[in-house]
């Protein structure tokens, strides 16, 4: 039963985390804002405290789950075998890594909207709330700079897991084409990130926006995966949980 636990896990997660950022104060829905300026980024969670504060719960509750789902995907590619097991191995260790990143840049979010907190509930205008401010917008600039190392795994991640994946599947199907999807969601993303970090000529909102679609592809392919995981699918499915009869080794080897 662990790939179902996993797969119920990780589609879970995925879901959560797509719901928290969407509820972030100064994201695509509540006080929309320029991620890119950092001051004003870290303002709009300062406004909204209690929101933030939960939606970042919410998201270091979604990376839990995200990662046992991954613990699954190992425990599948035990009984892979061969480059594609590999791999699969591979990508779920480094996509454990990822999401623990975002854990720990999610915790140092938190501490920015404490110490907004204490800014606002300082006077007006005094030492106190413009040192806590500071502090603030320097825990911010740290916590950017953490999330960059995510950004800098998430495509490998994501081609590790869609190459491991995508030799389990007998024939195409939407799982087949979700493993592709993470292939593609990967390549994508490396080249993105190649190009923000050597060209510092174009605007870098393009480049969030880049990275922010290609992370919900990624996100829509494996909540796929998480459900066919759930549903026994073949190739998503400890042996004697398949519920079509078929094996991942079978999988592989009619691939």
């Amino acid at each position: 039963m662990t790939a179902r636990y996993a797969g119920l896990a990780l589609s879970t997660g995925i879901v959560l985390a797509i719901a928290a950022a969407m509820l972030f104060p100064g994201g695509p829905v509540i006080d929309r804002v320029d991620q890119t300026d950092f001051s004003v980024a870290a303002a709009a969670m300062g406004e909204a405290p209690a929101l933030t504060h939960t939606m970042s719960f919410l998201t270091i509750v979604a990376m839990l789950l995200q990662i046992f789902g991954a613990v699954g995907l190992f425990h599948l590619a035990i009984g892979q075998g061969g480059l594609g097991g590999a791999l699969l191995k591979f990508g779920a260790v480094v996509s454990i890594i990822e999401w623990s990143i975002i854990i720990l840049a999610t915790g140092m979010r938190h501490f920015v909207t404490h110490l907004l907190q204490r800014g606002a509930n300082a006077a007006d205008g005094s030492e106190i709330q413009i040192g806590f401010n500071n502090a603030a917008l320097a825990v911010y600039v740290d916590m950017v700079g953490v999330f960059v190392a995510f950004i800098a795994l998430f495509p490998i991640a994501s081609a590790l897991v869609g190459l491991g994946l995508v030799g389990r599947f007998p024939s195409m199907s939407v799982y087949k084409i979700a493993a592709y999807g993470l292939i593609v969601a990967g390549a994508a993303g490396l080249v993105n990130f190649l190009v923000a970090m050597y060209m510092s000529g174009p605007d870098p909102w393009a480049f969030l926006i880049v990275s922010n679609a290609l992370l919900n592809i990624a996100a829509l392919c494996l909540l796929v995966t998480g459900i066919g995981m759930y549903l026994s699918r073949v190739g998503l499915a400890e042996e004697a949980e398949d519920v079509e009869g078929s094996s991942p080794a079978g999988a592989l080897q009619t691939a």
